[in-house]
């Protein structure tokens, strides 16, 4: 004790101190009073009053009466801990971290300041330092299970997975029903993709503490990874049934019933997760996004898409202003995607978005953003760093970026890859062994920023902005002197951060400069260079065709089909005799199956048809299986709406003859652009009569088999065309050394 008074204030004080010991709190409160009345300078009788009051969530008070304490004595490491806690519980984190130093400086070895210190350090943002508190309190006291578990959070969030998942591993081989270390473990898991292993341990935690609300909001995160959206609101409305108050659970609540097409609800949920916490910035983004349909129910739906989105957009901004800085640290969890599935022009519209998240992504990560490191030789090749969340079997991969990382000239470039995605396949292997450095993700912004600095890459390439949280967090930033886009996602990306947006010379209009916000090159060609795997297919397995019908592929996901095209396919039907319409139902996005078929079949009625007669659904499909349905099909419709690229490519290497609506925008062009290369292009239509008249006649074709035939093998034969643009690659190479020397010059790590 710091002192022990008289010997009747002696045998008070100890009395008082059982009290408080056993949790009587009142007890003991009145008997320190007792003791102060007879001494007021009494420090150990003001430092427990001041821990009670603490402990009655009365921070003010235990503040004033442990500096009460320490001025009477400022040896006493507790007093200095304690007066740590009040004032982290009141939100003076600064001030709290610097009692905590001068408990420590008292006693070194100190192991509950290390490990408070830590926890204030971490909510300051200051991972280091944090994660360096609590190594120090398991080093002291290795049995200390919540800081091993806040050491395994500390490493997370710099991207040290391994040593999280020991941090945790040891915090539960030393309290097996810690369910705060098995909810941590899951989220270690989820970010490494490893969803079954997440579900586990979240559902471990539940069996310790079925009410543990964070865990059942966690589990609805990972099933709706899964795209298991029905079970994973009810286990978002599991967590708010136990806590009413979390405004994350609403936030997520509100992103499964985004992802099932239920904006309206959608947005009245992140509106109660703002009512609870105004600042949840998750919620304000979502909300501004959740007005972008994802799947349009009618056509005055799908048009006024856009101008919903300005509306909700300028009011984004206008918070955003009143509230400067509050937005970045959410840039790049919601993208406006599915706007590029609506009409019209959206550059200027992306723009606006564009200028508000890489100005909030620059305030709030510019402190923390590393200076480049210093390289001990000068470099003799361009150093080129492409950032992709599919380097996999994936379209953006077979068909943007494979080629590239195939060709690219070694000597002239050195070639860093990073995968910012999970998942992983023997692609991911081929693409390790081509690179000069491949770096595996997923990892937390911080850690992506932490390996930019390090590599100062010369050229940054992002082949899909718009698909992946890392990608568009990281493109909102400065953090090269020359950022390319390419049309993974085919629409300008509206950053002013992003120099140059790559697309093909056949996939653009003569006028199309004017839809993009980076300075548009036109690449040789498709701008692409793909090489055709030799996967065989295997026979369809669908039902036995009828006589005389003829089947049309409608391929692509349910979202793209717009409702302003419905009539068109339903004249189709009515045109062209015996059919039936082959949709490919998504396996993601379940609900927009019956969706579309409903809407189809409404537009099929409207023209006396039966849809019962005409429309016909097939599940999702494994590549094999894909491509024995289009050697099944007849004519392969294209959307009008969302032209695609990877299944005409593979439908004209399966010999299947398109149809396609060329539109004045870039992803309506993309089958037209291939058909174009390969030289076949009576395909292409510029108008809806003109798509109606080309399906009408490719079908009489297809009822005679010579006709049939003929087209097919000659289809084929062209396919090879679209493959192999070596001067798409060359040119991707000179945009690299012509982009650098003419321009601007960028600071790196600023503001775009």
């Amino acid at each position: 004790m710091a002192q022990q008074g008289s010997p009747g204030i002696a045998q008070l004080f100890a009395l008082a101190l059982q009290h408080h010991q056993a949790g009587r709190l009142s007890e003991a409160e009145k008997l320190y009073w007792q003791v102060l009345r007879t001494d007021s300078h009494h420090a150990d009788a003001l430092h427990f009053l001041g821990v009670i009051a603490h402990q009655q969530q009365r921070s003010d008070v235990a503040i004033d009466l442990i500096n009460q304490a320490i001025a009477q004595n400022g040896q006493v490491p507790a007093f200095h801990t304690n007066l740590g806690n009040a004032l982290k519980a009141r939100g003076r984190l600064d001030d709290a971290v610097a009692a905590y130093r001068r408990a420590l400086a008292l006693k070194p070895d100190h192991a509950a300041a290390h490990y408070n210190l830590g926890v204030v350090l971490e909510a300051l943002g200051n991972l280091d330092e944090a994660a360096a508190a609590y190594a120090r309190a398991v080093a002291l006291n290795p049995k200390h299970t919540e800081a091993h578990n806040n050491l395994g959070n500390a490493l997370r969030a710099q991207g040290q997975i391994e040593r999280a998942l020991e941090s945790y591993r040891r915090a539960l081989a030393l309290k097996p029903n810690l369910v705060e270390a098995h909810n941590n473990l899951g989220n270690v898991y989820r970010s490494l993709g490893r969803l079954e292993d997440a579900l586990s341990s979240y559902r471990t935690a539940l069996q310790h503490q079925p009410d543990y609300a964070q865990a059942h909001n966690n589990l609805g995160i990972v099933l709706l990874d899964q795209g298991k959206l029905a079970d994973a609101e009810a286990s978002f409305r599991r967590a708010l049934a136990l806590r009413a108050d979390y405004a994350e659970a609403y936030v997520n609540l509100g992103n499964a019933l985004t992802e099932q097409g239920d904006c309206a609800q959608a947005q009245a949920t992140y509106q109660q997760a703002l009512a609870i916490d105004p600042d949840c910035v998750e919620a304000r983004l979502g909300l501004a996004l959740a007005v972008i349909p994802i799947f349009a129910a009618n056509a005055a739906d799908s048009d006024g898409a856009a101008t919903r989105f300005a509306r909700s957009l300028k009011e984004l901004t206008s918070w955003s202003r009143a509230n400067p800085g509050k937005l970045g640290k959410t840039v790049g969890s919601h993208q406006p995607f599915y706007l590029a599935y609506r009409p019209g022009e959206l550059g200027p519209l992306l723009s606006r978005y564009g200028e508000l998240v890489c100005a909030e992504a620059a305030s709030h990560w510019q402190s923390q953003l590393q200076a480049p490191s210093a390289e001990s030789t000068p470099r003799t090749r361009t150093r080129l760093l492409i950032i992709s969340g599919q380097v996999r079997h994936h379209p953006v991969w077979d068909v943007v970026l494979r080629g590239i990382i195939a060709h690219i000239d070694r000597a002239r470039f050195e070639v860093l890859l990073y995968h910012t995605g999970a998942l992983v396949d023997k692609e991911t292997d081929w693409a390790k062994a081509q690179v000069e450095r491949f770096v595996a993700g997923p990892k937390p912004t911080r850690a992506w920023l932490a390996e930019i600095a390090r590599d100062r890459p010369d050229a940054i390439f992002y082949p899909e902005i718009g698909m992946d949280p890392a990608t568009c967090t990281l493109a909102a930033l400065r953090l090269a002197p020359l950022q390319l886009a390419g049309w993974g996602h085919p629409v300008t990306t509206g950053l002013p951060s992003m120099d140059l947006y790559l697309s093909g010379e056949l996939l653009e209009s003569a006028t199309a400069d004017q839809h993009y916000r980076e300075r548009l090159l036109r690449l040789p060609g498709t701008g692409v260079c793909t090489e055709l795997s030799a996967a065989q297919g295997q026979p369809w397995d669908g039902p036995a065709r009828p006589a005389d019908v003829v089947r049309f592929a409608l391929c692509q996901q349910p979202i793209k089909f717009d409702p302003q095209y419905d009539a068109l396919l339903a004249r189709i039907a009515k045109a062209a005799g015996p059919s039936e319409f082959w949709l490919v139902a998504s396996s993601k996005q379940a609900w927009a199956n019956e969706r579309l078929r409903a809407r189809l079949a409404a537009a099929f009625r409207a023209e006396g048809l039966d849809p019962e007669a005409h429309l016909r659904v097939t599940p999702w499909m494994r590549p094999a299986a894909f491509l024995g349905y289009l050697d099944a099909m007849d004519v392969y419709l294209d959307c009008p709406a969302f032209s695609g690229y990877t299944t005409a490519w593979q439908a004209i290497h399966r010999g299947l003859p398109i149809v396609t609506l060329e539109g004045e925008y870039q992803r309506q062009r993309l089958a037209a652009g291939l058909l174009r290369q390969i030289q076949i292009t009576d395909g292409v239509a510029s108008t809806g009569d003109q798509y109606l008249d080309i399906a009408v006649r490719l079908a009489a074709e297809a009822r005679d088999p010579q006709q049939r035939d003929a087209r097919r093998q000659a289809i084929t034969a062209a396919a090879p065309r679209a493959d192999g643009n070596r001067a798409a690659v060359a040119a991707f190479e000179q945009a690299l050394i012509g982009g650098l020397h003419t321009m601007p010059s960028k600071d790196v790590h600023g503001a775009a």
